[in-house]
C-alpha cells in the first residue's frame, strides 16, 4: 500500500534496510538543497528513487549522451607537434608501410 507524503508516494511499511553510498559533500549538499524545497528528506529522495525505478523497471528517466559541442569536440582532437615550418611531426612509431 502506498501513502501519500509530501508530495510524492512512499510505502507504509517501516523502513529497517540501510542503503549505503558514497559521493561528494558538494552533491550531497546541492541535492538536500534540491529537495528541501519540495519538504522531502534526501532520504526520502532516495527512497522515492528507488520505489519508482521498481514501477517503471529501470531507471525512472531517459539516460542518453551529453550532446556534443564545439568546446567539447575542441578538448578530443588531435593535435600534433608542429616543427618550424609548421609542418606536422609524426609520431615516431608511424609505419604507414612504405
Amino acid at each position: 500500500m502506498m501513502q501519500a507524503m509530501k508530495g510524492a508516494t512512499m510505502p507504509t511499511m517501516t523502513r529497517t534496510a540501510e542503503v549505503k553510498t558514497r559521493t561528494t559533500a558538494q552533491i550531497k549538499a546541492d541535492a538536500a538543497a534540491v529537495y528541501a524545497r519540495w519538504g522531502i528528506s534526501l532520504s526520502d529522495a532516495i527512497n522515492i528513487f528507488l520505489a519508482k525505478s521498481i514501477e517503471v523497471g529501470g531507471l525512472p528517466f531517459d539516460m542518453r549522451p551529453e550532446t556534443p559541442t564545439f568546446d567539447g569536440l575542441e578538448r578530443c582532437a588531435y593535435r600534433p607537434s608542429l616543427d618550424t615550418n609548421g609542418v606536422a611531426r609524426l609520431p615516431g612509431d608511424w609505419d604507414d608501410g612504405e
